[in-house]
């Protein structure tokens, strides 16, 4: 480690530069700060150690210059005293580290040691990171390759939530996913093997109760695979994990998804078959009914419970005794558009990883996974979520329905922005509720013509679904299984 140790009294420091260079250190001690800076232009260091009181300018002014010439060079300020307002000016520009006077050689290799260690960590995750990017961007482009890329990119989430290179990775795998869907959706619907949402009870679940097991199914509502991914680390070591990444169906929201998951058929023949019933979700139990029966099962005992309030969570006991158990968790979805609402409790979630901790923070008070006793446990979502970053303005008629990632209407027009547009539902497995429907990719959003200003301002950097996303489509489902003893 190459070290420049800058201090006006360096001649008395000489025994802690020979017991530093005894440790392999190579260390070059100025006295002036002019000087040292002449040295810093022309040589690199890994790190410059900086007396903060000096007679020509003080160690923060000179910090100030070092990060000028090298930015990201770590730097420990040594003062005679801890002064607060010292310390806050240090962190300020992003000093790595300080010590108080009298130092001794100890002390220093410590800080030494911390930011050789900080080192390693961060070339660890720099090769995590570059091992990620490659692994995506090594996969084709079928529906095989668009599940996987999704559940690498949802991991590299959990791992390096910050990453920028991630977040621009993001950006543009939503771009090619949402030309990939549109190209490939309706064809997609018609295969077998593709794991989609309203396949998950006929592949997932009768499979299982006709050899004679019994299942619980849990459906959260608005949960991503990166929270699905959370949950997993608090599963009780007696069961055996898989996690998998499935399709949502389009549009990503509460009245088509779920209803499609119970129906076990898209939401376009769901409408057909049950006309109104995907306008809300008021007839769960009763597509499940359907469903039920279509696969062999009439007469079975079974519940469904929709809870929807934080105290009813926690006071289930998520084990009514029957082959099948259906809870659908459905207050969390409530929690989520708080934002958009005029409540007492909008400031707990200013932004995206406020609702993943608040969720994360729920799940865990609430004692959940100590409840879940069942042999086989399904936990699953009907659509997963983003942020709102890029206003797309839209005009349109008095029909056009509610929502800021999708809009059903007869007249509906862009006027800045490009949302996808779609005008043969019926092929897109869409019930035919306007003539046409926009659906936002990526991270947009829509706002109306009439006052774009104001709606911008009040839904710029929202969470919302019903889009066309990785996070929003690619959704999880959990297997649990308990171990033999």
């Amino acid at each position: 480690m190459k070290i420049l140790w800058l201090d006006d009294e360096i001649d008395l420091l000489k025994p802690h530069i020979m017991f530093l260079e005894n440790q392999g250190m190579k260390v070059i001690g100025v006295d002036h700060p002019l000087k040292a800076l002449e040295i810093a232009k022309s040589e690199d260091f890994d790190v410059i150690l900086i007396d903060y009181k000096m007679p020509q300018i003080s160690g923060i002014e000179f910090a100030r210059e070092i990060k000028k010439l090298h930015p990201n060079v770590p730097l420990v300020l040594i003062t005679m005293v801890q002064d607060q307002e010292v310390m806050d000016e240090a962190y300020s520009i992003d000093i790595f580290d300080y010590l108080i006077k009298p130092v001794q050689p100890s002390q220093i290799l410590a800080v030494l040691r911390k930011l050789e260690k900080d080192k390693i960590k961060n070339r660890a995750e720099t090769r995590r990171i570059l091992n990620y990017y490659n692994a995506i961007n090594s996969l084709g482009n079928d529906w095989t390759d668009w599940l996987e890329k999704g559940r690498l990119l949802f991991y590299w989430m959990v791992e390096s939530p910050e990453d920028e290179l991630l977040k621009e990775e993001l950006k543009t795998k939503n771009q090619d996913f949402a030309t990939w869907v549109m190209r490939n959706y309706p064809e997609l619907l018609l295969k077998g093997e593709i794991p989609f949402i309203f396949k998950v009870f006929k592949d997932y679940v009768f499979t299982g109760l006709k050899k004679g097991e019994k299942i619980t199914v849990i459906v959260f509502d608005n949960f991503r695979f990166d929270q699905a991914l959370e949950l997993s680390k608090s599963i009780q070591p007696t069961y055996n994990v898989e996690i998998q990444p499935i399709f949502s169906v389009l549009p990503t929201a509460t009245q088509f998804a779920r209803n499609s998951l119970f129906s076990g058929h898209t939401p376009y023949d769901t409408e057909r078959r049950n006309p109104g019933w995907t306008r809300n979700n008021l007839h769960e139990k009763e597509l499940l009914e359907q469903n039920l029966i279509e696969n062999g099962f009439k007469n079975f005992p079974y519940v469904i419970k929709k809870i929807n309030s934080l105290d009813a969570f926690k006071q289930e006991s998520f084990n009514a005794g029957l082959p099948l158990e259906v809870y659908v968790i459905n207050f969390f979805d409530m929690i989520f558009h708080l934002r958009e609402a005029e409540s007492p409790l909008r400031g707990l979630i200013e932004n995206a990883e406020d609702y993943v901790r608040l969720c994360k923070f729920i799940l865990e008070s609430s004692n959940f996974l100590e409840k879940l006793h069942a042999p086989n446990i399904i936990i699953t979502t009907d659509h997963g979520w983003v942020r709102g970053e890029k206003p797309v303005i839209i005009q349109g008629g008095m029909e056009v329905t509610e929502g800021l990632r999708f809009k059903f209407g007869d007249s509906l027009k862009a006027i800045e922005g490009k949302p996808i547009e779609i005008m043969d539902l019926k092929k897109f497995g869409i019930p035919q509720f306007a003539r046409m429907l926009f659906i936002a990719k990526g991270y947009d959003f829509f706002i109306y013509k009439s006052d774009p200003g104001k709606y911008k301002k009040k839904y710029l950097g929202g969470l919302f679904h019903g889009g066309i996303s990785i996070e929003e489509m690619i959704i999880p489902l959990i297997k649990l299984r308990r171990r033999s003893s």
